[in-house]
């Protein structure tokens, strides 16, 4: 895949993402109003739209570790182990700290957190191998209940997995206890398979997919409760060598008929052996059906530390092509040793690391169609950049919304627009006043479907001026039309707006709480109209202070959903009817309800210069 296939896959895995449902439940948008069968519509008086998220970052995160247990890891568990505290204490405290202990961002923490250990070590098809002392399944990618007792304060036997949640859990005491599990040692089978082991860890037993001996994944059995639904998935898988999940274990067979050679180097030679490694990209989407942006893949393999940029700051993914051009990335017999690959690394005092190239082609895969990845390099005693990165994908899942074209802005550098945030009505934040630190101010309640009052918190809006260069200081909203990862992630959406994108940025500590509904209304007044006429796609409610109701129609009423004036169809001559020239007759996700039995749809915005 070229560079700049790379950036266009990712382009429009990004615009899935926003699109998706439950990520924008209405969008309008209005102007441009022409001559033809424009009339004398309200519409045309604002250019308006409306966008909702159902988002926030996601108080729960269930964190798999994926540690490789084979003869030559000890140095590079332990510079693991060295990173759990800190990795621990950031997502507890909501502070992602330098160094120097300056914060280099801020986000709302982490309220419960699952950590689980697996290996992988699957066995050797019941073959007998020297290091495989479980030859048949070995682990089995089954969560690991043992603790490292040969460091102070570790416990033999622990849960199938750990979980913390902020408040009465100590932080440190968490992280150590992680620490105990993860420092696994190395007495696991040579063949390591820990693509298979993750897919069999997390991959619940209802799945079509089989393993060894046709069984089945452990998600909802042996493992069962320990990823939840909506949670944030993350998977770090540690490793200085590549995967060797095999779909025919006669691989493993020192006797085979099909496979000679040494078995050091099988795995490289008989690639029609392994699974493709699509397994592995399905696989693990299938975990997040629908909500791709709900995993985050970690590997920390033997990628040299300089094709990597340290500290990788910038989200964009590092070219994975690129990097697998790279010679110190081909997996070629070593000329000195014929019994092993060529090494990617060799780093004095620590030991050598071989090419990953099928881990970092389903890190490449995983980040075109959605996920966010991070490759890490394994070829370093301090393991912290990657693992800083990782944090920084964990915690930047936050809501990305891109505005379809340019909003002007105001006097005072902000734009014309109001953002508002309806509270769900359980869970540990249903109170504007909670997130006074966060920019909230109560304005309103609102009465949903369901009979429930919910809180309506105003956002507050921080002023941008159009020679911005940098996110402004304080928490709440912003407009940004300046930065490069606006232009990275919404320069595509309208290119003839004038300007590579708009978004609509949440300050890191600002974030919306779990389970809200977002809502974002702008409007400006369109010169040479009139500005008080109320119509369809007007905003109406709180915290706008309009109400469908003043109108002179008397068949407008306030949308609930996108807190617009519509009017009720059912199908789309319902629009021609109540005056709206060639409207269509839509649903909340802009879908034509085509008069279908039982369908109660609206007309929200209907385009002005539509021909009946």
């Amino acid at each position: 895949m070229s560079p700049q296939r790379k950036t266009a896959t990712r382009s429009s895995g990004r615009r899935r993402r926003l699109w998706r449902a439950g990520v924008a439940l209405a969008l309008v948008t209005l102007g441009g109003c022409n001559s033809r069968g424009a009339g004398s519509l309200g519409p045309c008086t604002v250019t308006h739209y409306v966008m909702e998220d159902r988002g926030g970052l996601p108080d729960r995160i269930d964190l798999l570790l994926m540690v490789d247990n084979h003869n030559s890891m000890s140095e590079e568990q332990a510079s693991l182990a060295a990173q759990l505290p800190h990795l621990v204490d950031t997502l507890a405290s909501g502070q992602l700290l330098a160094r120097d202990g300056t914060v280099v961002q801020s986000f709302p923490a982490v309220l419960d957190l699952h950590v689980g250990v697996v290996d992988g070590d699957l066995g050797s098809g019941g073959f007998s191998v020297p290091t495989c002392s479980e030859p048949y399944f070995g682990d089995d990618g089954i969560l690991r209940t043992r603790g490292n007792t040969t460091l102070a304060g570790c416990s033999g036997s622990y849960p199938s997995f750990l979980e913390f949640r902020r408040g009465p859990d100590d932080p440190a005491a968490f992280a150590a206890d992680v620490t105990c599990v993860a420092s696994l040692g190395t007495s696991g089978c040579g063949f390591q398979q820990p693509l298979d082991g993750i897919l069999k860890a997390l991959t619940p037993s209802t799945s079509s997919s089989t393993f060894a001996q046709g069984t089945r994944g452990h998600g909802d059995v042996e493992n069962s409760g320990f990823v939840r639904d909506r949670s944030l998935l993350g998977v770090l898988l540690l490793s200085d060598r590549d995967d060797c999940s095999a779909s025919d274990t006669d691989l493993f067979n020192e006797s085979s008929a099909r496979y000679s050679g040494d078995w050091n180097l099988r795995c490289f030679r008989y690639p029609e052996a392994l699974y493709p490694t699509s397994r592995y990209v399905d696989g693990l989407l299938a975990l997040r059906a629908g909500n791709p942006e709900l995993l985050v893949f970690a590997p920390i393999v033997g990628v040299p530390a300089d094709l990597i940029p340290t500290p990788a700051v910038d989200p964009d993914f590092v070219d994975v092509d690129a990097i697998l051009a790279d010679p110190r990335m081909q997996q070629v017999p070593d000329p000195s040793m014929p019994s092993r690959l060529m090494p990617s690394c060799d780093l004095p005092g620590r030991g050598l690391a071989f090419p990953p190239r099928r881990i970092a082609e389903v890190a490449r895969d995983l980040y075109a169609v959605g996920p966010q990845v991070v490759l890490g390099s394994i070829c370093q005693a301090d393991l912290r950049g990657p693992i800083d990165d990782f944090l920084l994908r964990l915690i930047g899942e936050m809501v990305i919304t891109c505005a379809p074209r340019a909003i002007p802005r105001v006097i005072d550098g902000g734009v014309d627009c109001l953002m508002s945030e309806v509270l769900p009505a359980e869970g540990l934040i249903t109170h504007c006043a909670q997130l006074a630190d966060r920019g909230r101010t109560l304005v309103s309640t609102r009465l949903d479907y369901d009979g429930v009052t919910r809180e309506v918190c105003g956002i507050r809006q921080l002023p941008t001026p159009s020679d911005a260069s940098a996110p402004p200081a304080g928490e709440g909203w912003y407009y940004d039309d300046f930065s490069s990862t606006t232009d990275r992630l919404c320069g595509d959406r309208d290119p003839s707006n004038g300007a590579q994108g708009q978004r609509l940025v949440f300050t890191p500590g600002a974030a919306s709480p779990p389970g809200a509904l977002v809502g974002f209304s702008c409007i400006r007044r369109i010169l040479g109209h009139a500005s008080d006429v109320i119509g369809p796609g007007t905003p109406c409610g709180p915290p706008w202070g309009i109400y469908c109701a003043d109108s002179a129609r008397p068949d407008l009423y306030c949308d609930e959903r996108s807190r617009a004036c519509v009017v009720g169809c059912e199908t789309d001559g319902d629009c021609r009817d109540s005056g709206l020239g060639g409207g269509r007759c839509v649903d909340d996700l802009d879908m034509s309800c085509g008069g279908a039995a039982g369908s109660r749809c609206h007309c929200i915005n209907p385009v002005c210069d539509s021909s009946p």
